[in-house]
C-alpha cells in the first residue's frame, strides 16, 4: 500500500505543478498581450488602411478599363450603325433615281402618244 500512496502523493504533486504552470503561463501570456496590444493595434490599423487603399486603387483601375472597353464597343457600334445608315441611304437614293427615270420615260411615252394622236388624221364619215 505504500506503493499506492507514493503514486497518489506524486499525482498530487504533479497536479499541483501543472496548475501552477498553467496559471503562470496564462499570466505571462496576458502580460505579453497587453504589452504588445497598442503596437499591434496600430499595425493592424495601418494594414487595414493599406488594404483599403489597394482595393480602392484596384477598383478605380478596373472602372477605367471597363469604361475604355465600353467606349470602344460604343464607337464600334456607332461606326457599324453609320455604315448601315449610309448603305440604306445609298439604296434609297438609287431607288429614287430609278423611279425618277421610270417616271421620265413614262412621261415621254405619254407625250409621244399624245403627239401621234394629234398628227394622224381621223377618217371622215360621210
Amino acid at each position: 500500500m505504500s506503493n499506492r500512496s507514493e503514486i497518489d502523493g506524486r499525482s498530487g504533486v504533479l497536479n499541483h505543478g501543472f496548475l501552477v504552470g498553467l496559471v503562470a503561463g496564462g499570466a505571462i501570456g496576458v502580460g505579453l498581450a497587453l504589452a504588445f496590444a497598442p503596437r499591434l493595434a496600430s499595425e493592424l490599423g495601418q494594414r487595414a488602411t493599406a488594404v483599403a487603399n489597394d482595393l480602392s486603387d484596384a477598383a478605380s483601375r478596373r472602372y477605367q478599363d471597363v469604361s475604355t472597353q465600353i467606349g470602344g464597343v460604343v464607337d464600334g457600334v456607332t461606326a457599324k450603325g453609320q455604315a448601315v445608315v449610309d448603305g440604306v441611304t445609298a439604296k434609297g437614293q438609287a431607288v429614287r433615281d430609278d423611279v425618277a427615270d421610270a417616271i421620265g420615260r413614262g412621261a415621254r411615252e405619254v407625250e409621244q402618244f399624245a403627239m401621234s394622236s394629234k398628227t394622224v388624221p381621223e377618217p371622215r364619215r360621210s
